[in-house]
């Protein structure tokens, strides 16, 4: 599983620009450069899986951004973009830092068959009121599994109940039912047995 950085935990480093986001291209809008008559270039209001907000600024024509313009509210992973302190009278977002990129900064579209959730264990307590319908995507989770129990004679059907467990032990409980269960308990056999694939 890909490790992001979350906008709420950005800091200046003019050192770092090993940043990765996953976020959602909340809001697009154009901007014309005062200073060289030129333009126009693209402001992109980024909102991460919290909801947190942080402005991107592209100060030229790069062609890794070429078109993004129109992707408002897709979900893109950006690399390597530097941080800057966002200037005090024109701050569109909360966040007191905002990102700029540069022709080094790759931009890549998640299409929505790999644009998975990644929820945090410390968060993992609002899943349970989250509607099925609202969920757009998968949501991935990377753990240990453990204390898993199978119901697959089950007369409502086959089930399989398990525990996931993160590095700082928080844990969480895990039901999966029909075929979904007969997989999960195959994927476990084939692991515990013949080795990961």
């Amino acid at each position: 599983m890909a490790e992001y950085d979350k906008l709420s935990e950005v800091t200046y480093n003019p050192a770092v620009r090993a940043w990765r986001f996953r976020v959602k291209l909340h809001m697009i809008y154009p901007f014309y450069s005062c200073v060289t008559n030129s333009g126009p270039y693209y402001n992109y209001i980024l909102a991460d899986e919290d909801g947190y907000k942080m402005e991107m600024n592209t100060y030229g024509n790069y062609k890794n951004f070429r078109g993004l313009e129109k992707e408002e509210g897709r979900w893109v992973e950006i690399f390597v973009v530097d941080v800057e302190r966002a200037y005090p009278c024109f701050k569109t977002t909360r966040s007191p830092f905002r990102l700029i990129a540069s022709r080094l900064t790759q931009v890549r579209i998640i299409e929505p068959l790999n644009n998975r959730l990644f929820f945090d264990f410390k968060s993992i307590h609002a899943i349970p009121r989250m509607h099925w319908r609202d969920l757009k995507y998968p949501i991935d989770r990377m753990g240990v599994v453990f204390n898993t129990e199978a119901h697959l004679d089950a007369p409502s059907g086959p089930r399989m109940e398990f525990y996931i467990r993160d590095n700082i032990d928080h844990q969480i409980r895990c039901v999966v039912t029909g075929t979904q269960a007969v997989a999960f308990r195959d994927g476990l056999d084939d692991m515990s047995g013949g080795g990961r694939r």
